[in-house]
């Protein structure tokens, strides 16, 4: 395994799942909400159960975005799980280029995400008060914005993993190790660069419930002879 330590360790694998996290709801919020046709089956369905689903999806979405985007601690005092963190949790004797690129890639999702960042501060972590009362007006976001940001953070984690990336075998004849010990290693391992927006879920998503909501109607619709 390279140098990493475990804490560092710990910490790019707290982010990773983070980023699927938001991955995987930006692809229910898709398969939900991106066709009209879906949309009004949804609001037949269950009109306010499904609005209030697809709101929080975006809130969710934005605030996980943003709390990667934290300094590395609150206050001067409480660490927090963010890319800056990851940043200086690094070696800059030991990883001079990678901390430079990082930091640029940073710099980069930073600017993208200032649209996040405004829906966040005004509507999602605060309710500004200037907003609610319609004096000023409601912030505004895209698929397009979060798209874009999640690019860009897919590339923060594919830079440290292409410096980072652990050898995949594990020698259990040179250095016998029990089971928990191997669990931990693949529990900590840094993975090799993937690209993130293409990653595969299990079942069980936005799809699986328009197929059963789709097949509890076409029971319901049938005539009883």
């Amino acid at each position: 395994m390279s140098t990493i330590s475990k804490s560092t360790r710990e910490l790019y694998r707290n982010l990773r799942l983070e980023v699927i996290g938001i991955h995987s709801r930006l692809r229910v919020l898709r398969q939900l909400y991106t066709s009209q046709e879906i949309v009004d089956l949804l609001d037949k369905t269950a009109y306010l159960f499904f609005n209030t689903l697809r709101n929080d999806l975006i809130d969710t979405i934005v605030l996980m975005a943003n709390r990667l985007l934290d300094p590395a601690k609150t206050f001067n005092k409480y660490p927090n799980v963010s890319f800056q963190k990851l940043i200086d949790n690094l070696d800059p004797a030991a990883y001079p280029k990678l901390i430079t690129s990082l930091k640029d890639i940073l710099d980069t999702i930073k600017t993208k995400s200032k649209r996040l960042k405004n829906w966040r501060d005004k509507w999602v972590g605060h309710r500004d008060y200037d907003v609610l009362l319609g004096s000023a007006s409601k912030p505004v976001i895209s698929l397009m914005d979060i798209d874009e940001v999640l690019l860009w953070m897919g590339k923060f984690l594919n830079e440290f993993e292409d410096v980072c990336q652990d050898v995949p075998e594990i020698n259990l004849y040179n250095n016998p190790l029990s089971a928990d010990e191997i669990n931990e290693i693949i529990r900590l391992r840094i993975k090799k660069p993937t690209p993130y927006e293409n990653r595969p879920f299990l079942p069980g998503d936005g799809d699986t419930i328009i197929e059963l909501i789709k097949k509890a109607n076409s029971t319901k619709e049938k005539p009883n002879y």
